[in-house]
C-alpha cells in the first residue's frame, strides 16, 4: 500500500481552488449564459479553497474541521455540476439549484453533527456520488447530441468519469465497512485511498483548467461566427451565408424527390424612398426590425443572412415545394403586419420573394441566382408579393 498524507492532499486542494479562482476571475466574456456560470465556478472554488484552512489545523481539532468542511465541500461539488450546466446551455432554475446546492451541504452537517460515523460515511459517499453521475450523464448527453466534439468537452467527460468511478467504489466500501473511520474522513478501501486522495488534491486545478480551456474554446468560435455576420442586422453575413449555406446543401438527404432545401430572395420595397425621406440611420433602423421579425418567424434550422443593401437570404430545409411558398409568404404577411417603430415614426415595409427550390444537382450560386430571378418577377409584377419557380423548373 502507498504510503500517502490525505491533509497534505487537502492543502492541494484548497490551494488549487485559489489558482482556480484566479484563473476564472481573469475571463471576460459577453454571453450572460457564461457569465453567470462563471460566477458558479468562481462560488464552487471559494468554497473548496477551504481545504487549505482544514490542512492547517493542529491534529486535535481537524475531525471536527472536516465534518464542517465535508458539507462546504459538497456546496462547492454541487456549484461545479450546476456551473457546467449553465456552460452547456441547460437551463436549472436558480431556485432549484439555490435548493439543491444548500440541501446536500447541509445533509451533510446535519448527519455530521447529529448521526453515527458510519451514517456519516455512507451519506458523503452518497452525495457525492450523486454530484459527480449527474455531472457525468449532462456531459455525456451534451457530447452525444453535440455534432463537433471539441477537446475541452471531452475532458471534462473524463474528470467526471474519473471522480465519478472514485466515488461510486467509495460508497461501495463505506455500505460493508465496520470501522474504524479515520480522521481525515475519506472512506476508500486501503488500495484506492493514495489516488482518491491525489484525486481530490488535483480536482479543482483540473476542473479550472479544463473550464478555462472549454471557454477559451467557446470565445474563439465566437469570435470566429462574429467573422460571418453582418454587423448592422445580426444575421449571416454574404461570406457566412456561404459557409453555412454551401454546409447545409451537402448534408442535404432527400428521401423524396420533392424534398429539399428552399431559397428565399427577399428585397424592400422602395428602400431608397426610405432612405431618401428618412435619412440612412432611419433605413438602418429598418433592416435591423426587418430581420427581427424573420428571425422570429422562421425555425431554428433557417439561415438567414444580409445577401446585399436591403436584400436578405433564407436557407431551409423544407419537406415539399408547397411549403417553401408557405414559408415565404408567412414571412411576407407577418412583414407586412408589423410596421417599423423607428425615431422618424411608424415605417409601414413590405418585401417581394423570389423562391427557388434547391435538389442535389444544383449549387448554391445556381440556386440562389433562380431565386433571385424570381425576386426580379416579383417586383416587375408590383411589389409586395411572392413568386415561386415553377415545378417544372
Amino acid at each position: 500500500m502507498a504510503s500517502i498524507d490525505v491533509f497534505t492532499c487537502y492543502t492541494l486542494a484548497g490551494a488549487g481552488s485559489l489558482f482556480g479562482l484566479g484563473l476564472i476571475s481573469l475571463v471576460r466574456v459577453e454571453s450572460p449564459r457564461v457569465r453567470r456560470a462563471l460566477w458558479l465556478y468562481r462560488l464552487a472554488f471559494l468554497c473548496l479553497a477551504g481545504f487549505l484552512w482544514v490542512g492547517t489545523l493542529p491534529v486535535a481539532q481537524r475531525e471536527q474541521g472536516m465534518h464542517a468542511m465535508i458539507g462546504v465541500a459538497a456546496i462547492g461539488a454541487s456549484l461545479l455540476a450546476w456551473g457546467f450546466r449553465q456552460l452547456n446551455g441547460q437551463r436549472t432554475p436558480p431556485a432549484l439549484g439555490v435548493a439543491l446546492t444548500l440541501g446536500l451541504g447541509g445533509l451533510l452537517w446535519w448527519a455530521g453533527a447529529a448521526t453515527s460515523d458510519a451514517t456519516f460515511a455512507v451519506l458523503e459517499a452518497a452525495v457525492m456520488s450523486f454530484i459527480a453521475l449527474g455531472t457525468l450523464i449532462d456531459q455525456g448527453v451534451l457530447l452525444r447530441r453535440a455534432t463537433v466534439r471539441r477537446g475541452g468537452e471531452l475532458a471534462l467527460l473524463l474528470v467526471a468519469g474519473l471522480f465519478s468511478l472514485d466515488w461510486v467504489l467509495i460508497f461501495w466500501h463505506t455500505l460493508h465497512w465496520v470501522g474504524p473511520y479515520p480522521d481525515h474522513l475519506l472512506f476508500a478501501p486501503d488500495w484506492l485511498l493514495p489516488a482518491s486522495a491525489v484525486g481530490v488534491g488535483l480536482l479543482p486545478l483540473s476542473v479550472a483548467s479544463v473550464v478555462f480551456a472549454i471557454v477559451n474554446d467557446r470565445l474563439n468560435q465566437q469570435l470566429r461566427e462574429r467573422a460571418l455576420r453582418d454587423d448592422l442586422t445580426g444575421t449571416l453575413s454574404r461570406r457566412g451565408l456561404r459557409e453555412h449555406g454551401e454546409r447545409m446543401l451537402a448534408g442535404q438527404e432527400p428521401a423524396r424527390q420533392d424534398s429539399g432545401v428552399a431559397a428565399l430572395m427577399l428585397d424592400v420595397d422602395h428602400f431608397k424612398a426610405i432612405n431618401d425621406r428618412h435619412g440612412h440611420l432611419v433605413g438602418d433602423e429598418v433592416l435591423r426590425h426587418l430581420s427581427a421579425v424573420m428571425t422570429e418567424h422562421l425555425r431554428d434550422d433557417a439561415l438567414l443572412a444580409r445577401y446585399g443593401g436591403e436584400e436578405f437570404t433564407v436557407l431551409l430545409p423544407v419537406r415539399s415545394r408547397q411549403d417553401a411558398e408557405t414559408v415565404a409568404e408567412r414571412l411576407r404577411q407577418a412583414i407586412e403586419a408589423q410596421p417599423c417603430e423607428s425615431r422618424a415614426g411608424r415605417i409601414r415595409v413590405t418585401v417581394s420573394i423570389g423562391v427557388a427550390f434547391h435538389q442535389t444537382a444544383l449549387s448554391l450560386d445556381e440556386v440562389l441566382s433562380r431565386a433571385d430571378t424570381r425576386l426580379y418577377e416579383a417586383k416587375q409584377a408590383g411589389r409586395n408579393r411572392v413568386i415561386c419557380e415553377p415545378l417544372a423548373a
